[in-house]
């Protein structure tokens, strides 16, 4: 679900090239996937960054000049995915991003095992390769904006195929995890770390 205000951003700013709009999407889509764990008194790292992050972009959009929003609508997805990269990769050593999606589904007492930690520590830092992954594809298509076959292949099919791996490397992680919860002795518990 935290990951949705960067779809909503390259699907608008692929349908309609105008970064404010595309940028302002993000925002308002930041908000509501938000909005629950603000309500809560929780609020998701991942979320309060995409909130800031896309507010920041469509100010910036909205004041440029042609040129620079020109600028904007060229590199926004190299902007966007570099910064998500950056977020995760700043956040590894202190609370690996993944941790808070992960205590959703986690007994409390798990929390502070160096399983959870460990198991956290390289989901995180797998989704930060492929941001940083996705940040460089996005750059390579930037770089010949007119190109559509350049852009279909970095600015999506590379991108898609990234997220996909990883969805499918973390939903190992977690089958592994209920295995090892299933042939530990009662009252013994391993974290099943959800995808963000």
């Amino acid at each position: 679900m935290s990951l949705i205000p960067w779809v909503v951003f390259a699907v608008v700013d692929h349908a309609a090239p105008s970064p404010q709009w595309a940028a302002l999407s993000g925002a308002v889509t930041a908000v509501i996937i938000a909005w629950p764990s603000i309500a809560a008194r929780s609020p998701r790292l991942l979320d309060l960054s995409a909130i800031v992050l896309f507010v920041a972009l469509a100010i910036a959009a909205f004041l440029a000049g042609p040129e620079g929003r020109e600028v904007i609508a060229q590199y926004g997805r190299t902007i966007v995915t570099g910064a998500l990269a950056l977020i995760v990769f700043a956040t590894l050593p202190i609370r690996p991003f993944t941790e808070q999606y992960a205590r959703l589904s986690v007994p409390r007492e798990m929390w502070d095992t160096p399983r959870f930690k460990h198991v956290n520590r390289v989901l995180s830092a797998g989704w930060g390769a492929v941001f940083a992954f996705m940040t460089v594809c996005h750059l390579i298509a930037a770089s010949q904006p007119d190109d559509r076959r350049l852009s279909t292949i970095f600015n999506w099919l590379l991108p898609i195929a990234a997220i996909l791996y990883m969805i499918r490397v973390t939903e190992r992680f977690r089958s592994a995890a209920r295995d090892r919860v299933a042939a530990a002795p009662a009252g013994a518990g391993t974290p099943q770390p959800p995808r963000p």
